[in-house]
């Protein structure tokens, strides 16, 4: 467990990863009727940043006084669980730009 803390901050890096990934899909997201060069790039970029960051820590890892894989399991980790939450708001934004009417029961084929 004295790889606890090493986890912890690869964590956290995964973390602002994970939030860096978020405002690029937000800004890609709202310049996505421009045809902007930036839609396409940012799924790139996304994968670059998360991927670099793995590799980071897989190759820092030897600096540090902490075991690898308690470095690596941190940085996933860290990529993973903010991304549920920046999903989550994500599609909240977009529904929310979208669900500007008000809907009307019996509208749909269901109900």
């Amino acid at each position: 467990m004295e790889s606890l803390p090493g986890a912890v901050i690869a964590a956290l890096a995964g973390a602002a990863v994970a939030f860096l990934n978020y405002r690029i899909t937000r800004r890609a997201a709202e310049k996505s009727g421009s045809g902007s060069p930036f839609l396409t790039a940012a799924p790139v970029l996304r994968m670059l940043l998360s991927a670099g960051l793995l590799a980071a820590v897989y190759f820092a890892a030897p600096l540090t006084p902490w075991d690898r894989i308690w470095l690596l399991a941190g940085a996933a980790v860290g990529l993973t669980v903010p991304l549920f939450v920046f999903t989550f708001l994500l599609v909240r934004q977009v529904n929310g730009a979208e669900g500007s009417h008000p809907s009307e029961k019996g509208s749909d084929r269901h109900g």
